[in-house]
């Protein structure tokens, strides 16, 4: 069912988290340090007492944290969406904790209305900014942007609409009354060196696949733990097809896609990238799987059930998928930062061992960019709703795409010999 999950905001634990966020950042989030870059906070000030959305890239596990810490910076404590399954986390511990922080759910795919009525309610009425990611899935690449989904813009300019009900078009239009979209951008890297780091948790992995021969170049390794890790996976999903690593990564993640497909009866665009068949797929698992049974008798919920149980396993089947998308071969031989070499033994390290390990304490660099004030598009959204959408969503990509560039150029990185 869509079971949804609206914010059950308590002024008393976010005091606590507010309180303890410096230890939390040493001990659960294994030493990260949150660094705002000059300048952010200044553009960020510039939304106080405006309906805002604040719109960052989503590389990484711990992104809402970052955004809780930008808004501990910035004095202020924000609404946040995430998707359902995030909620029954830890047994639904997680989904209790993040509910007082401020989260409510959405079901991705689906015609979850309770959603978007909040979305649209916190939007148009506040008082808190709203903290939503527009790439929709973490992407799991620190130095590149995937493409947007249009939600971001299309919420925005809904929630206009809704600002103009209530005060009048005129003063939408002439800016008086308006909402916001702030882009924003995460950077992480580790200040220190992790190459040994690195190699012990290669060691794991080739001891665990079996792997006698250890080259001494570590990117020699890592691809050498792809390789017999891919071996390993073709067999068990009977598909072999390719001469070199990256042909076979790409055939098989794009079987295992078009499998999937064929269960749900999806046809994917062949035109679009696979990080945007994830998308689709898993909007399509989700809009099963949360489907509403106010409706069906009980016999009807007991086949869907048995149904859902099946559908489910096909979810570690997508996280597979994007957690090889980045090991691909440009992506692991240009600019083989140690930050870039430990996101791919991340991704391999989650396959093997089953989770990924702290590679050493990071930083964070939160950029904000130029608030997109979306009543300059009010009139022309009026009038073509997609294209408007379409360009305020391009918008967004283009200031954070900027943005990470801008953010490399701030640290000196520690490339990885081959």
């Amino acid at each position: 069912m869509l079971d949804f999950r609206p914010p059950l905001d308590s002024p008393v634990l976010l005091w606590f988290m507010d309180t303890i966020f410096p230890l939390y950042c040493k001990v659960k989030l294994h030493d990260t340090r949150i660094k705002v870059v000059d300048g952010a906070l200044e553009r960020f000030k510039t939304l106080d007492g405006h309906r805002a959305m604040l719109c960052p890239n989503h590389s990484n596990v711990n992104d809402p944290e970052v955004m809780y810490g930008f808004g501990r910076e910035a004095g202020e404590h924000f609404n946040y969406i995430a998707a359902r399954e995030v909620f029954d986390y830890d047994h639904g511990s997680n989904g209790w904790w993040i509910q007082r922080m401020g989260t409510y759910s959405v079901v991705r795919g689906a015609a979850d209305r309770e959603s978007f009525k909040m979305t649209r309610k916190i939007l148009s009425q506040g008082p808190k900014k709203l903290v939503l990611f527009p790439e929709g899935e973490i992407s799991r690449q620190n130095d590149t942007l995937m493409a947007l989904e249009s939600g971001a813009a299309q919420m925005g300019l809904w929630a206009l609409q809704d600002v103009a009900k209530q005060y009048g078009e005129e003063k939408v239009i002439s800016g008086e009354r308006t909402i916001f979209i702030l882009p924003m951008a995460f950077k992480y890297f580790y200040p220190e060196d992790i190459t040994s780091t690195l190699g012990n948790t290669l060691t794991n992995m080739e001891n665990r696949l079996g792997i006698k021969s250890k080259p001494h170049s570590l990117v020699v390794r890592m691809r050498q733990v792809a390789a017999t890790l891919l071996d390993a996976l073709e067999k068990e999903y009977g598909h072999r097809q390719g001469e070199t690593l990256n042909e076979r990564m790409m055939s098989l993640r794009r079987f295992i896609l078009e499998n999937l497909a064929r269960v749900l009866r999806v046809d994917l665009d062949q035109s679009q990238r696979e990080l945007e068949w994830v998308r689709v797929l898993r909007n399509k698992l989700d809009d099963f799987v949360f489907e509403d049974e106010a409706i069906a008798s009980d016999y009807q919920k007991d086949v869907h059930q048995h149904q859902e149980q099946k559908l489910k396993l096909y979810y570690h089947d997508l996280n597979r998928v994007v957690n090889f998308i980045s090991i691909y071969d440009s992506y692991v031989s240009e600019h083989m930062t140690q930050e870039r070499l430990a996101e791919v033994i991340d991704r391999l390290e989650t396959e093997i061992m089953g989770h990924a390990t702290s590679k050493g304490p990071r930083e964070v660099l939160v950029e904000a960019g130029e608030a997109i004030d979306l009543s300059r598009y009010y009139l022309e959204y009026k009038k073509d709703k997609k294209r408007v959408v379409q360009i305020v969503t391009d918008q967004i990509f283009g200031q954070i795409s900027g943005m990470l560039q801008k953010l490399e150029k701030m640290r000196q990185p520690r490339f990885i010999p081959d």
